[in-house]
Order: C-alpha cells, then structure tokens, then sequence
C-alpha cells in the first residue's frame, strides 16, 4: 500500500497533529511491525526504464535482489565477476546477466565533452554550494578556491531563474563525485551539448535533503523496463508516495496506535494495541498458508503406498 492509502486514518489515530509527525510514527509504527518479524519493512520492488542498456536507482536502493529484465528474469553478476577465471571477462554481456556496476553520483554520463548548468527550484536556494568533481581533455579538474589556492572540482552557479555554466572550467568529459549543500527544493544538473546548445540532457536531479549524491547502476539487455527486487536502505518513510510493504490495514493502524499510546506513556494500552497487532497479523499469515496434516484433516487412501494406518488424522 501506499503512505496516502493509510494517511488519513493514521492521522485520526494519533490525534490532532501535522504531516511530519504522522509519518514519523508511521515509520516507527513500520519498524515495529519489522521488528516483530511479521513482515519487512525494507523489502520493495519497482520498475524502472532502461536506456541504453544502462539502469540508474533511486538512492533509497541498498542491497539488489533480484533483476527481472523486459519480463524475463536474470542472474546478477557483481564487479568483481570481470576477474573471475572462468567468467566471460569485461566485453561480453550475456543474455540472462545483470551486472552491477557500483554507485555513481549521476542518473547517466555524459556521451560527450558537455558543459554543466543547475537549474534552482527555490528562490531561496540561490548561491547554495553544489561542486563537481571530474576530469576534462584527461585531466582532473582543479579550479581557483576562495583562499586563492587550486581546489579539487569546480562550483556550478545556482541562481534561481538563470542557468549558466562555471565560466572558469573546461568542456566535461567525466564525473565521478557530486557535493551539494542541503536546499529547500530540488536541484537539477543539466549537461549541454557544445556543438549544440539547444541539445540538454538531465544528468542529475537531487532532492533538497541529499548532500553526497550515490546511486546504483545496472547494465542489463537492451530492453526499455526493468523490475528490480531490493532492500531499501532504511525503513523511514518521508512522503505520502512512499510504499510500505505490509497489506493489512486494520493491524498496521494498530501499529501506530501502539506507538502514540507510548507516546503519551500509557503502556497498557500500547501493549494491548501492540497484542491486538500480533494476532491479527498472525490470523491473515495462518490463514494464507495451504492445507496440511499439521493444520487439519485430510483424506486417507488406504490403498495408496504413500498413506498408512500410523499417525493419521480424520
């Protein structure tokens, strides 16, 4: 379910409060439910487009799982496999791999040499720091500081209203490292192309919180979607789009009930709460689980091979 599917009566069981704290104890009432082992809270699936054979994630990917690719699924392989003395080396891309490729701090890399401009959401994130680290005509990029001495990677101008590039750096062949200060609103990295300026590609759009930017790229077939089963990298949940990895709505309500009861320190009732959770939770488990002689009768062929007079149930 999504966050918005619950919102609303989240809200009415904590009481007259604003969205930050509903989804704070949202996401304790998640971690709960976690922690209990009824269901994982960090578990998540989602599909993506592929370009180029080239898939960037979300930054709230940790730990891939699983790759399914155009609807059919695959096997991971991970940077080390190129070493690997009975793998295909580093040219070939087999039909049915994934391969892992690490973090990058950019959704794709420029196909040629580009010149890096932000657009600014907010009007008060003008001026706010966001440095490059690369490499230009196979050298890496040094750029005067403001204590007059050569720095590593170059300021890009953040204006709100106006983009333009760092009028001091060189065309960009490679970016391997992004520092952003925390905004207010999100921030876009655009590469243009210098034969071209109407030509502009988004490399990067970071959100207002993110100040070392990673994510996880995969190189798959050439297909335009992938389904990627992960682990996420915490159990937070921050807006009312986020997906929380639990189908019963009754006992994750109970969830958030048990957390603002110990809120207000009333342990009775978050225990009781916390109880009524457990059983439901337990119920609709037991429930889904197909039949069986432990959990009730069946009928015996006494003729077949298989099926004898010890042990049965009626």
């Amino acid at each position: 379910m999504l966050v918005s599917d619950l919102y609303e009566e989240a809200k009415i069981a904590i009481g007259d409060c604003n969205e930050a704290k509903v989804l704070r104890y949202m996401s304790d009432a998640q971690k709960l439910l976690n922690n209990k082992g009824l269901f994982d809270a960090t578990l998540a699936e989602m599909d993506i487009c592929a370009y180029d054979g080239l898939v960037t994630l979300p930054a709230e990917v940790q730990t891939i799982l699983s790759v399914n690719v155009g609807g059919q699924p695959t096997l991971m392989r991970d940077q080390w496999y190129q070493y690997h003395t009975n793998g295909l080396g580093i040219e070939q891309q087999p039909c049915g791999y994934s391969e892992e490729l690490g973090q990058w701090s950019t959704f794709r890399e420029p196909s040629k040499k580009v010149k890096i401009v932000a657009k600014v959401e907010s009007n008060l994130d003008s001026n706010k720091a966001i440095r490059v680290y690369g490499w230009a005509d196979g050298k890496r990029i040094y750029t005067v500081g403001a204590s007059g001495t050569l720095e590593d990677g170059f300021l890009v101008p953040t204006i709100y209203g106006y983009e333009q590039p760092n009028p001091n750096v060189p065309y960009i062949e490679q970016i391997d490292h992004i520092e952003k200060a925390i905004t207010n609103g999100f921030i876009k990295l655009v590469a243009i192309d210098i034969e071209d300026n109407s030509v502009n590609t988004t490399i990067g759009y970071y959100q207002p919180k993110e100040t070392t930017p990673r994510y996880r790229r995969l190189h798959v077939q050439d297909q335009s979607w992938v389904r990627v089963k992960y682990k996420k990298t915490d159990a937070e949940i921050r807006s009312q789009s986020d997906w929380i990895n639990c189908d019963n709505r009754e006992a994750f309500i109970l969830a958030v009930k048990a957390v603002s009861f110990r809120r207000i320190n009333d342990y009775a009732k978050a225990r009781d709460a916390e109880a009524e959770m457990t059983r439901i939770m337990n119920e609709a488990h037991d429930s889904s689980r197909p039949a069986s002689v432990l959990r009730g009768p069946r009928i015996v062929n006494l003729s077949h091979p298989c099926d004898s007079q010890e042990g049965l149930i009626y």
